[in-house]
């Protein structure tokens, strides 16, 4: 078997993993017709089939699947390397930290001007996303989550630390509350299908049984202006509800809704001068800013 032309593994990797030429492109940024290629004449130079061509997508042959093996540990070893020239940094260049849209917009983004004073050589990427990044391809270098990751299948090569806890609580306008006379008589806004096993969700059963939402949504932005709308209650973070003057909070008998804030960040950037002074900025304004809301 010859030596593989290194320009082709990422290529080899992403059909692999998608299963299809027009999903890895997606993930390359290029064409079908460009993975198709490399594909091509990788097996060309290997001379092995990798891949069987059906029409439902790419599956890996035996000798594929064995390949496959051989290459993630390079992409492994590879990316150890950029995390440690990463961690030997200056404190100056970008700093990428994925989180939750709701805590972005009511957290990170109001006090960024402070942090970008205090360095101004840093630029900042905020990667607002539902799915979670994955920090070992160095998709971000810190992740802001909600709920404790120690509960959760992470790599354990990940430094997790808390950064702070806040209640859900539920909100309606003044106008929605005196239409239905009695809070557990409004109409109240929840998850779609794909995200039932949040606890939120578990909340809202507890709070209105026997009720079907009036309305769905994937985001809490779009739940927070239902509820301000006057649509119906809504259950939010209690800093996102409490900075809005146009909502009430219910009182819903201390049902309990806590979570916590986790920032997670690679062991492998322990050192870094980027990191470190993002981590501490996460975690000053997760403190001060939560304390407000009890």
């Amino acid at each position: 078997m010859a030596h593989p032309d290194w320009n082709n593994l990422k290529y080899f990797l992403a059909v692999a993993r998608s299963g299809g030429l027009t999903p890895a492109a997606a993930s390359l940024n290029t064409s079908p017709s460009t993975v198709s290629r490399h594909i091509d004449a990788m097996e060309a130079s290997l001379g092995v089939r990798l891949f069987l061509r059906q029409q439902r997508g790419y599956l890996l042959t035996d000798t594929g699947s064995a390949f496959l093996e051989h290459v993630a540990e390079v992409e492994r070893a590879m990316q150890a390397l950029e995390r440690h020239g990463a961690a030997t940094d200056e404190l100056a260049g970008e700093v990428k930290l994925a989180t939750f849209e709701s805590i972005a917009h009511y957290l990170i983004v109001p006090n960024l001007p402070a942090f970008m004073t205090q360095h101004p050589q840093l630029r900042v990427e905020l990667l607002i996303n539902r799915h979670l990044a994955d920090l070992s391809r160095r998709e971000a270098d810190l992740a802001l989550r909600i709920a404790d990751p120690r509960q959760r299948d992470h790599a354990p090569d990940y430094i997790a630390r808390c950064a702070g806890t806040f209640r859900f609580e539920l909100y309606c306008t003044p106008q929605a509350l005196e239409r239905a006379g009695d809070w557990r008589r409004l109409p109240h806004v929840s998850w779609d299908a794909a995200w039932v096993k949040l606890p939120m969700v578990e909340w809202l059963h507890t709070l209105f049984p026997g009720q079907t939402p009036v309305f769905r949504s994937n985001t809490l932005q779009a739940h927070l202006l239902a509820a301000r709308s006057g649509l119906g209650a809504a259950l939010l973070p209690s800093f996102m509800g409490e900075n809005d003057d146009r909502l009430l909070r219910l009182d819903t008998a201390a049902l309990p809704t806590q979570q916590e804030l986790w920032l997670m960040y690679h062991r492998d950037l322990k050192a870094s001068r980027r990191v470190l002074a993002m981590r501490d900025f996460v975690e000053e304004v997760c403190r001060r800013e939560l304390a407000k809301y009890g």
